[in-house]
């Protein structure tokens, strides 16, 4: 079974942040970074909806090691994923992805010290595993499958049309 020092979950914003900063501070380390889908770039490559765009400003948002460029602060989704694919490119970190790696599941084990990470590859969702030292979860915070909608009381029948009870 595979060993890595260091096991990185998504290829976005802060999968890229996170590879640099391996790749800076802890050179004898080693890393892969797993991301579920086909493409880096995270919440800037799955969301394409016209006039997408950042909620914070890139002069905050960005790297720190490689400062936003552009005069356009509030920036829209597509300059931004250039910007994660670009920095991935520059750094090195592009080759270090692993694409349709979805993590499904992860055990401690004190006993080794490790984690053991179950991940599903490609569209078969073949099953495999590697176990890794430390685990860094940069994915992301909300379900990209399906959308979430809170439980509310009456709710049902504004969504559905069915009458009050």
């Amino acid at each position: 079974m595979e060993h890595l020092d260091v096991l990185i979950i998504g290829a976005g914003l802060s999968g890229i942040s996170a590879a640099w900063h391996l790749q800076a501070e802890c050179t004898e380390q080693s890393y892969a970074i797993v991301e579920a889908r086909e493409r880096m770039g995270g919440t800037w490559d799955l969301f394409r909806y016209p006039g997408i765009r950042s909620d914070s400003d890139m002069y905050t948002l960005g790297y720190r090691f490689r400062p936003w460029q552009q005069a356009k602060a509030i920036a829209d989704g597509p300059s931004i994923k250039a910007y994660i694919e670009h920095t991935a490119r520059e750094f090195g970190s592009d080759r270090r992805i692993r694409y349709e790696h979805r993590m499904v599941r992860a055990e401690w084990s004190s006993a080794n010290a490790r984690w053991t990470i179950h991940l599903e590859l490609g569209v078969e969702r073949t099953p495999t595993q590697l176990t890794c030292g430390f685990l860094y979860s940069c994915a992301r915070y909300y379900d990209y499958a399906q959308g979430y909608t809170p439980e509310w009381p009456g709710v049902a029948c504004c969504v559905t049309g069915a009458p009050r009870s």
